[in-house]
């Protein structure tokens, strides 16, 4: 009888215990992450150099940032767009060594916050081309805090090509060059010369000037005559203040500056010449695009135009007729017309 009673008194623990158990489990649950969703878009179609602003929204608050990455799925190219935040701070690129993947941009929805924008700006350029439709798409990335609605928001958005009468002209001479120099070193000592290799971008060696008519752009690289390389350098550049009257313009170029740095220490000197080359750009904005490549009109051994030489070199001439452009090179003959 005593033993029978232990036993039944056993059981009924082990039934508590057991009953126990299956509570703990039935109770248990898992962190919930906010989902965050696509509230407004500003606008769907825009012109280049246009600005649309993203809303968004939590459907609950969370404690630390919500981590999300905008990247352009399809419709364009990465130098199509550019982000900036609520108050027109540009956002930082993403890019593969970020640990992010392809390029994009990061959008960071703040702690506690319900709401949060960003906006997404198409490039301003001067290229002549068609309508784009740019198709981006948000997703969760690094901290994972917050999930997209749907797994991802999608934003579309029409880019309208830009067209009007500024003139942009560029002398572009950010050239990678290659070079090499000897090192002499010291008379009476058991220094050996020694030849030295140099690539850089011939920026950092030479200073062109650029003349179209009588505006100019000095002071730069590349050098552009543009109204808004004026507004951005007042003094060093000049440009129409409106549309191009008919007539010629004789495109200039003038190395006015050039300079390797050899080190007098060294009794460096330079070990054969090169060339210095360049590309002329004429664009009518957004309706014509032309070049012309200089690889060899100018050398390391010219003298340049601020150490007494004549640095200045006709490239061609910008014709105008009617409003339309025309591109043409020193002899006279069109290369390119709108």
């Amino acid at each position: 009888m005593k033993f029978n009673y232990i036993k039944s008194i056993l059981l009924s623990f082990s039934l508590v215990a057991l009953s126990s158990c299956v509570d703990d489990d039935a109770n248990y649950t898992t962190s919930v992450k906010p989902v965050v969703s696509k509230t407004s878009q500003s606008a769907t179609s825009v012109m280049e150099g246009e600005t649309i602003t993203v809303s968004l929204e939590t459907n609950m608050t969370y404690k630390e940032r919500m981590d999300f990455k905008l990247e352009l799925v399809s419709g364009g190219q990465n130098a199509d767009y550019f982000v900036s935040d609520a108050d027109g701070a540009e956002v930082g690129a993403t890019s593969v060594d970020d640990g992010f993947g392809a390029f994009g941009y990061k959008i960071e929805f703040p702690a506690y916050a319900t709401t949060h924008s960003f906006n997404i700006t198409a490039t301003r350029d001067v290229l002549a081309e068609a309508t784009e439709n740019l198709v981006f798409k948000l997703t969760s990335t690094d901290n994972g805090n917050g999930l997209p609605a749907n797994g991802a928001i999608m934003i579309n958005l029409e880019v309208t090509n830009l067209v009007s009468d500024e003139v942009v002209v560029v002398l572009d001479f950010d050239k990678t060059v290659t070079y090499n120099t000897i090192e002499r070193n010291i008379i009476e000592t058991d220094l050996d010369d020694e030849t030295v290799g140099h690539t850089t971008s011939l920026c950092n060696l030479a200073d062109f000037d650029l003349y179209v008519g009588s505006f100019y752009s000095w002071a730069s690289c590349p050098e552009e005559v543009s109204a808004e390389n004026a507004a951005a350098n007042p003094g060093n550049t000049t440009a129409p203040s409106g549309p191009l009257a008919d007539g010629d313009y004789p495109i200039v170029a003038d190395l006015w500056g050039f300079d390797l740095g050899l080190d007098a220490d060294t009794n460096e000197v330079l070990d054969g010449d090169f060339a210095l080359p360049f590309t002329l750009y004429v664009n009518h904005f957004g309706t014509f695009n032309a070049s012309l490549d200089f690889p060899s009109t100018y050398f390391s051994n010219n003298t340049p135009s601020d150490s007494g030489g004549n640095g200045e070199t006709l490239l061609g001439f910008l014709r105008v007729v009617g409003g339309d452009y025309s591109l043409l090179n020193a002899n006279g003959e069109v290369v390119a017309a709108e």
